[in-house]
């Protein structure tokens, strides 16, 4: 049995109408249970609805024209060394940016429509909106996807030679804004759902399971159950809302970490319970596990751990630094 299909442009456009709710604005738990329901049945199906959602709540919160019928819009924020992206004033138009370099994880770049993609300024790092139909937008010579993971959302990296772009928000907004770290939450949300797409194998043979294979069930439901209610409980904080930075970043490398966590033990549990069968003969199986160890890879492991450690503790001023020496 063979993997699953190509995705298309009609795969993606089917899950990007009607507009979902915008994170922060009241109804943030559907958003991510969408977002979740969605992963746990396809992942790279999930990367590409994923950043449409995204790129609409960015161009909303930033003042960026909204998408029109029948766009699909991409997300390019990676800055790896080998790509970078240079933005510099149009000459002609006093609105207009002007795009060269690379750009690296490009996602469905075959398949969106638009972009919103990060890149270097005279004035500091920009986020800008660039249309894919721009001759100056082509494939470029970078590395190739190599892995069995994630390779249905056509990753690649692209070249943009004097791309015509428009600004959204100014300098550093991109990740200055509130919204950036409920952008980082959802994608948390796709991993949950990604790893109840793994436990569905081990549910759907629950009533043949020996005792240690529903041991490793109930860990494997009761870290989902967790999981699920830290969503949740993330949703709700952010629906209330908060102008405090350090508490929405604390918050979101908080849930992001508990969730990675989850992922990599519900995998194990699974095959630990089951052994090499399903990955050895259960082709959509072993393709969502391959793509969700890809895909949870968006979490920076010890380096976010290292960034929530350095964050103030709730309730602390640096003043007094949390210390209960007196």
């Amino acid at each position: 049995m063979t993997g699953r299909s190509p995705l298309t442009t009609a795969d993606v456009r089917s899950r990007t109408t009607p507009s979902w709710p915008l994170p922060g604005g009241g109804d943030t738990d559907r958003r991510w249970r969408m977002l979740a329901a969605l992963a746990a049945d396809d992942l790279p199906l999930a990367k590409l609805v994923e950043p449409h959602h995204d790129a609409v709540a960015i161009l909303h919160e930033l003042g960026g024209r909204a998408p029109e019928a029948g766009e699909l819009w991409a997300v390019w924020a990676a800055e790896p060394p080998f790509a970078v992206l240079t933005a510099t004033r149009d000459a002609h138009d006093e609105d207009g940016w002007r795009l060269s370099g690379s750009k690296a994880f490009c996602s469905g770049a075959g398949l969106v429509t638009h972009a919103l993609v990060t890149a270097e300024s005279a004035d500091g790092p920009r986020m800008l909106a660039i249309a894919l139909d721009d001759p100056g937008v082509t494939d470029g010579e970078g590395p190739a996807w190599q892995g069995a993971g994630m390779r249905r959302a056509d990753t690649r990296t692209l070249d943009l030679h004097d791309v015509a772009a428009r600004a959204v928000g100014g300098p550093g907004d991109y990740v200055g804004r509130p919204g950036f770290w409920a952008g980082a939450i959802g994608i948390a949300a796709c991993w949950l759902g990604g790893a109840h797409g793994v436990a569905r194998t081990l549910e759907d043979r629950a009533p043949r399971l020996d005792p240690h294979g529903l041991a490793h069930l109930g860990a494997v439901r009761a870290s989902l159950d967790v999981a699920g209610l830290a969503l949740e409980a993330a949703a709700s904080r952010l629906d209330r809302g908060t102008d405090d930075e350090d508490e929405l970043e604390r918050l979101a490398l908080s849930v992001r970490a508990h969730v990675a966590d989850v992922v990599a033990s519900t995998i194990a549990h699974v095959g630990r319970a089951l052994g090499p069968a399903p990955l050895a003969f259960d082709a959509r199986h072993a393709e969502h596990v391959a793509d969700l160890q890809v895909f949870v890879r968006q979490h920076h492991a010890e380096r976010d751990l290292a960034r929530l450690g350095s964050l103030p503790v709730a309730g602390t001023t640096e003043e007094d630094g949390g210390d209960d020496d007196d």
